[in-house]
């Protein structure tokens, strides 16, 4: 059981509310955690390498009608991807969602509240087997960005490929697991079914 303290900051940190440093004025605050990540130590699932876990998202049911603004993504417009597997049981708020369901979300990078046509990261989570990881709800994350922006690219030292059990998607789980089912969602008004 987390306490009550525990759940402030995560839900401070996950709503873009939080201590910023001078650095940071303005930063939402997921780009702030993936500054904050460059200075923990390289381990082998943070080297880049191509997108395995997700790759075909493309060919999978897009849920949302038009792009979702995500605070928790950075402020990025951000399309979700699905596979066949989890498709079902995303839809319905109660379904448990089986193992071997793979969700991503695509993202366009917005400046002054306007999308401008640059991809962003892309985000990853898959249901994997009971004991894969119980503390987290047995779920993998990963932050894929091939092409990052310039002004990025120069932060993070070229592309990123971040993956569980690295320590650099902690501010994954930190704020999937304060939404229903570990999933976040996709508003009413941007759903496609």
């Amino acid at each position: 059981m987390k306490l009550a303290a525990g759940l402030v900051v995560v839900v401070a940190a996950c709503s873009g509310k939080g201590a910023q440093g001078p650095h940071a004025e303005g930063m939402p605050m997921m780009d702030q955690k993936i500054e904050a990540s460059m200075h923990m130590p390289m381990d082998d699932a943070a080297k880049f390498a191509p997108l395995d876990v997700g790759a075909d998202w493309s060919t999978w049911t897009k849920l949302n009608a038009t792009p979702v603004s995500s605070p928790t993504h950075g402020g990025r417009l951000v399309d979700t991807y699905v596979n066949e597997i989890g498709l079902a049981a995303y839809k319905d708020d109660k379904a448990e969602i089986p193992v071997g369901t793979v969700i991503v979300k695509t993202s366009m990078e917005v400046v002054k509240g306007e999308a401008t046509g640059v991809a962003g990261p892309i985000f990853v989570m898959a249901k994997r087997e009971a004991g894969f990881d119980p503390e987290h709800g047995d779920w993998y994350y990963a932050i894929h960005w091939a092409e990052p922006p310039a002004p990025w690219s120069a932060k993070l030292g070229g592309p990123i490929y971040w993956r569980t059990p690295s320590h650099r998607v902690n501010y994954c789980f930190e704020c999937h697991e304060n939404y229903d089912r570990n999933l976040g969602g996709i508003p009413a008004d941007h759903r496609n079914w």
